[in-house]
């Protein structure tokens, strides 16, 4: 299933008058012949049979998915096609994603074919992607432009991580032309080193050939492998390795294998005085950061004492936490004022100046400061008016459909409609993004107004995000599968928002949604966790597949988060940090904050930055849900404003 409505079809896209029901049902029957005859092309396609093929994509040459076929006909015969049909078929279909497609597989397709002079002319600048890059070059250098070849190959080669095997004949012959040198391959080992690539280190140290060349990469190896020796490292001359660079990355390997040894020989490295002051004021920032969550006094003494010398915002940022997190506001004030003025004056950390001044007993500065902020779309904007206990105020815009914008682009709404039909969803995002990627502001905004009459909701809020319209809520936070959220609410007696909130951080409303980890589906859930959650409920459950169904997704989805909910006393601050970032992480930072807190401050505290701003964006979202709905709610609970975290 995918978040778009399958049963609309009653009239013709863009047309203006209501068919007759003869009309209509005859106008299904040739839709309906034209997607069986689709199917069969596609069919004989797979089966090679492509004259067959050909003659059934005469006859629907007016289905909206025909290019489709007219791509796979055409790719299958990619090897006979010359460059000036192969650019006359992008040219063609330059209104869909497969248009540029076609160029990768072509120049693979010369490429076996030795074709160089046919590639210099069918690419005649350098493409993207690092295979088609080497083709490219490769190519220059056999048509005789050896300058330009060769200016490539150094490119290509200056990498820490490995490169397509499709440059070793372009680097072959950049060695033999003696351009690889030894310098050359210490640089490159020291980008591995950068990469922490240990596999590339030990194949570059066997490329080297001088005598001076072997002892540096021997060096350089040995540093790797035994970091704590950067101190020897160090003391020493080595004629073409980047010394002060190498040194410092040694000394960060090894400050996060041992913090407390790497501080004896960082004293090692200061009395030697062979590194710049820059290079050691960069290893003890690196350091002081390894201690953010020391016990010892004397070692966290040992880091303020670094980390109020430091431009590093990072650093800056984290230490201010830790302040948050110990509920010192005397120290959120010192470390927000060392920060650079842009991150000083944002909206953030205005908040928490303000808290700090409030928490010190400067009352009436910091609500002053806390007024100023509010009224904005913010998660701190609204804390502010939680403070004050008024009511949440934001700027909220909308936009009108004008249907005769986008008649330009009827061609290609029509076959992204019939492919979400067809459930060709990836084909049918593929397309959207092409298209949203094509015309500008407005008509991205137009764009998104459609997506939401259709109710392709995941793709509506893939238009907004493009189109930058952060403050179109009712486009940006579509009200998508409410009567899944609604059953399932009242099942578990959950607030259906919440349910929506979360599904809209996780996967946009996208029900065929994955992320690169495996989370699947609407609400994002791991296979594993979708076992047990239907095993402990007893839920009917065929595998991760069944993920995609958008009501399978929600009803262990919402019997999950009902799960973390009881686990918390219904929490949602707790529960939603667990569902991002699991229980164990959330007991481990309930300890460390030592009931101190207040929910904006633990919130704050959080370490991850993905769990920090996925929580609050849920309970941003949900006050936004709210309003969608003709309603209000506060950022907190009386429950979780009362507790203490």
């Amino acid at each position: 299933m995918f978040s778009f409505s399958k049963a609309r079809y009653c009239v013709t896209l863009f047309a203006g008058i209501l068919l007759a029901p003869s009309s209509l049902a005859a106008e299904d029957d040739v839709v309906n012949q034209q997607r069986e005859l689709y199917d069969q092309a596609q069919s004989l396609i797979d089966q090679k049979k492509l004259s067959e093929a050909k003659r059934i994509t005469r006859r629907i040459s007016d289905y909206p998915l025909t290019p489709y076929l007219h791509y796979r006909l055409f790719s299958a015969e990619l090897k006979d096609k010359s460059p000036q049909q192969v650019e006359a078929f992008i040219e063609q279909f330059q209104s869909l994603p497969f248009s540029t497609r076609i160029r990768a597989p072509y120049l693979d397709h010369l490429y076996r074919q030795n074709k160089w002079q046919t590639i210099a002319d069918f690419q005649p600048s350098e493409p993207s992607g690092e295979r088609y890059q080497c083709i490219y070059y490769y190519a220059q250098l056999k048509v005789g432009e050896q300058k330009l070849a060769y200016s490539g190959a150094d490119k290509l080669w200056n990498s820490g991580k490995s490169v397509s095997d499709r440059c070793d004949a372009l680097f072959a012959d950049w060695n033999k032309a003696g351009l690889r040198t030894d310098d050359k391959v210490l640089e490159r080992m020291e980008l591995a080193f950068q990469q922490r690539n240990d596999s590339l280190i030990r194949y570059l140290n066997k490329q080297l050939k001088t005598q001076s060349g072997q002892a540096q990469g021997k060096a350089l190896a040995a540093l790797f492998n035994d970091p704590k020796t950067v101190t020897s490292f160090a003391s020493k001359n080595y004629q073409d390795l980047s010394r002060e660079n190498l040194a410092k990355l040694a000394f960060e390997k090894y400050a996060r294998q041992d913090s407390q040894q790497a501080r004896q020989v960082l004293e090692q490295l200061k009395q030697q005085g062979n590194l710049s002051e820059h290079s050691y004021t960069q290893m003890e920032n690196y350091l002081a950061a390894r201690y953010m969550s020391t016990d010892s006094a004397l070692d966290a003494a040992w880091r303020d004492k670094v980390l109020s010398k430091t431009t590093n915002q990072t650093s800056l940022e984290r230490r201010t936490r830790l302040a948050i997190t110990n509920a010192d506001w005397q120290g959120i004030a010192q470390w927000i004022a060392l920060m650079a003025e842009e991150e000083r004056d944002s909206i953030r950390w205005q908040y928490w100046l303000a808290r700090s001044e409030i928490g010190s007993g400067k009352q009436q500065q910091g609500e002053q400061r806390l007024n100023a902020i509010m009224g904005q779309r913010n998660f701190y904007s609204a804390a502010a008016a939680t403070y004050f206990g008024v009511p949440i105020q934001y700027p909220v815009t909308s936009t009108t459909y004008q249907k005769e914008r986008l008649a330009p682009y009827q061609t290609s709404l029509l076959r992204i409609d019939e492919l979400i039909k067809q459930d060709k969803i990836t084909a049918a995002k593929s397309e959207w993004r092409y298209l949203l990627s094509r015309v500008d502001k407005t008509n991205k905004q137009q764009l998104a107004a459609y997506a939401a009459n259709q109710n392709w909701h995941h793709l509506t809020v893939v238009a907004t995000i493009s189109a930058k319209m952060w403050d179109n809520l009712g486009l940006r936070f579509p009200v998508a599968h409410k009567w899944w959220f609604d059953f399932y609410a009242k099942r578990l007696e959950l607030d259906p928002t919440l349910l929506m909130s979360l599904a809209r951080q996780e996967s946009a409303m996208d029900v065929e949604a994955r992320s690169p980890v495996g989370a699947r589906g609407i609400m994002q859930i791991m296979p594993k966790t979708a076992r047990y959650t239907a095993k402990k409920h007893n839920i009917s459950y065929q595998g991760a597949s069944q993920l995609y169904s958008v009501g399978k997704n929600i009803e262990i989805g919402s019997n999950y988060l009902n799960d973390l909910l009881q686990q918390y006393e219904g929490n949602r601050i707790f529960a939603l940090a667990a569902y991002n970032a699991g229980p164990s992480r959330v007991k481990r930072w309930r300890e460390n904050s030592s009931q101190q807190l207040d929910a904006i401050a633990f919130v704050e505290a959080i370490p991850f930055r993905e769990t920090r701003g996925y929580v609050q964006n849920i309970l941003m979202f949900q006050v936004y849900y709210y309003q969608l709905m003709a309603n209000t709610s506060p950022l907190l609970t009386q429950q979780e404003a009362k507790l203490r975290y």
